[in-house]
């Protein structure tokens, strides 16, 4: 393998869904989940909106299409009426139900630009899934090139919408080649397999190192689901104890997870077996098994230690 490099990585926008990070070509109406301002269909630039925008102008286009509507009636009335009295009533009435409409409009805005957006969702989903797989085919070009930072980065923000092993495998590619650090911002539940993958292993190895606080219940059921795998690949042991290790952040964890936790109990460093008696006080009954085992290796390692005193 090549030398690892530093990086820091470009910073990936925070959105409330996944689609808020689409954008649609007026051009030629391709899609793209990249931040660039070119397409990659037609090669336009400046030319890309995001589907609130798109949303925003169809409603604005239906509002200004159907105030006409309703006003072009108002001024058939208006020709069509016998008296001066007849003619006001139509012209009154027609500007009265344009502004109640434009002022209703505006007050649903949001409703019916939802509806909009998921009418956009439905309706374009194949033309949304071919811009994507573009931007996979952009995304493999820079991984040919050795651009591993761009791939990366591009690869990314395809996963917040794609998540297929494809692009998770991929994206491993990509991180093996960085120095990882835990400044970073890093993913791991985005990047976990549907099988055994040594890739994703080797990665969680590193990632238990300096950020195990990213290791949820997902990740810890990878773990376990896989564990004989993973223990028979290299460094696979020091893996599963790092996890188990991790596995102390809340009380919930240690209990669901107990039997991984027991089995290295012994290898544990000393502020995570302090951290497991503390969570283990008083709940023999929840797990008779771990809590033994961890009283009998504070006996064996920390009998005299202060700050074990007490606690299983």
């Amino acid at each position: 393998m090549s030398k690892k490099i530093a990086v820091q990585f470009r910073k990936s926008a925070r959105t409330r869904h996944a689609y808020e990070r689409l954008r649609q070509c007026k051009s030629c109406g391709n899609y793209t989940a990249l931040w660039t301002d070119h397409c990659l269909q037609c090669g336009e630039t400046g030319q890309l909106r995001t589907l609130n925008e798109i949303a925003q102008s169809i409603h604005r286009r239906n509002t200004v299409r159907d105030a006409m509507i309703v006003f072009s009636i108002s001024l058939a009335a208006f020709f069509l009426a016998e008296t001066f009295a007849q003619m006001a009533i139509a012209i009154v009435a027609g500007i009265a139900f344009v502004a109640g409409y434009i002022f209703l409009s505006r007050r649903y805005a949001l409703a019916v630009e939802s509806r909009l957006l998921h009418q956009m969702l439905v309706t374009e989903n194949r033309a949304i899934r071919d811009g994507l797989l573009l931007d996979i085919e952009d995304a493999a070009g820079d991984l040919k090139a050795d651009e591993h930072k761009a791939a990366y980065e591009k690869l990314r923000e395809i996963g917040y919408l794609i998540t297929g092993n494809q692009v998770k495998v991929l994206k491993l590619m990509c991180l093996s080649h960085f120095i990882l650090r835990s400044d970073m911002d890093l993913e791991l539940s985005a990047l976990i397999p549907t099988g055994f993958e040594p890739d994703f292993v080797r990665y969680l190895n590193e990632v238990l190192k300096i950020s195990p606080q990213l290791v949820k219940r997902d990740t810890l059921n990878y773990v376990v689901k896989h564990r004989s795998s993973i223990e028979a690949s290299e460094g696979g042991r020091e893996t599963l104890i790092l996890a188990a290790g991790a596995a102390l952040r809340v009380k919930s964890y240690v209990v669901q997870y107990q039997h991984l936790i027991a089995d290295f109990v012994e290898e544990l460093p000393r502020e995570r077996l302090l951290r497991l008696c503390k969570l283990l006080q008083g709940s023999h009954d929840e797990a008779p098994e771990l809590y033994d085992k961890a009283r009998d290796t504070v006996k064996l390692k920390y009998d005299f230690d202060p700050e074990f005193q007490g606690l299983v």
